[in-house]
């Protein structure tokens, strides 16, 4: 008897899912680099054209994929999955107000603090306990926050470090949607998500959705291509990884996002938002190396 018969064959999904999440967070580090790319556009019309040509990839790949079982699939998404789709079509137009209105360090750097934040909301919502390692990396991270909020008060960039924490806080409640919903296919929230984000950015460019050419394939390669892809590589590789290593590895776009608008705009954190953000990346670091080891 052929005793390897009994093992099943590794989907390629599962055996480069590490891979192919690093790959995932470095392609969406390039977030700022792209938003400071466009030449006339507005914040508004910037949300629109990322947005509806995300949605649009989006939705032709899942009636490919699924044909007339996709309908079926909306209706089963339930209440958590229209719960998580508002929440992340409330996400996708925060983030690109936030770097907008400070810049893209403090933003990112801000924004790392989401799997903090989303520990608390399910120690809330969901009843998961609190470990004394989340507690403390929690504390640290909030005086990081806390040290950035402050130098943007100087700098005149508090209102972009106060919508990258709301961002932050919209992205953990879609994540926590989404775990309510985890008995389903919960695909269809990004369509769900992609159409909501697409209205706001049209209601608040005042219904002006023209875009120069130039924009429009910026437009079109970071929503219709990047981020489409970043979703489908994070989506089906995230079940195969641990939390707190998926943690560790998303890092690579917060620390990786800066550097791109720094080679490329010239622009770069002061040094008081600089420790404040070490001070969130290093307490998200050490709270996932803790929970490895366990």
């Amino acid at each position: 008897m052929n005793t390897y018969a009994t093992i099943p064959a590794r989907t390629f999904s599962e055996r480069y899912a590490v891979p192919l999440i690093a790959c995932s967070s470095l392609l969406i580090s390039v977030n700022g680099f792209m938003l400071r790319s466009i030449d006339t556009a507005n914040e508004w019309q910037v949300i629109f054209g990322r947005q509806a040509f995300f949605t649009l990839t989006v939705l032709a790949i899942l009636i490919l994929r699924y044909r007339w079982q996709l309908p079926r699939m909306f209706l089963d998404c339930g209440w958590f999955g229209l719960g998580a789709g508002v929440f992340l079509g409330l996400a996708n137009p925060t983030v690109i107000l936030a770097m907008t209105h400070t810049t893209v360090a403090n933003a990112l750097f801000t924004l790392s603090a989401s799997p903090l934040i989303t520990a608390v909301l399910a120690w809330f919502i969901l009843r998961e306990r609190l470990s004394r390692s989340t507690l403390v990396a929690i504390a640290v991270a909030m005086i990081g926050i806390g040290i950035m909020v402050a130098d943007g008060l100087g700098g005149g960039s508090v209102l972009g470090n106060a919508l990258a924490l709301l961002c932050a806080v919209f992205f953990s409640m879609f994540v926590i949607f989404l775990r309510l919903g985890k008995d389903r296919n919960m695909l269809p929230v990004s369509v769900i998500g992609g159409a909501i984000s697409m209205c706001i950015g049209l209601t608040g460019a005042g219904f002006d959705y023209h875009l120069t050419m130039h924009d429009s394939l910026i437009c079109l390669l970071w929503g219709g291509i990047i981020v489409a892809v970043v979703h489908f590589l994070f989506i089906q590789s995230s079940r195969y990884v641990a939390s707190a290593e998926i943690m560790l590895i998303v890092l690579i776009e917060f620390a990786l996002g800066p550097i791109w608008v720094w080679l490329g705009f010239g622009e770069h954190p002061s040094a008081t938002a600089l420790a404040g953000g070490s001070l969130v990346l290093a307490a998200v670091a050490g709270r996932a190396l803790i929970m490895l080891r366990q």
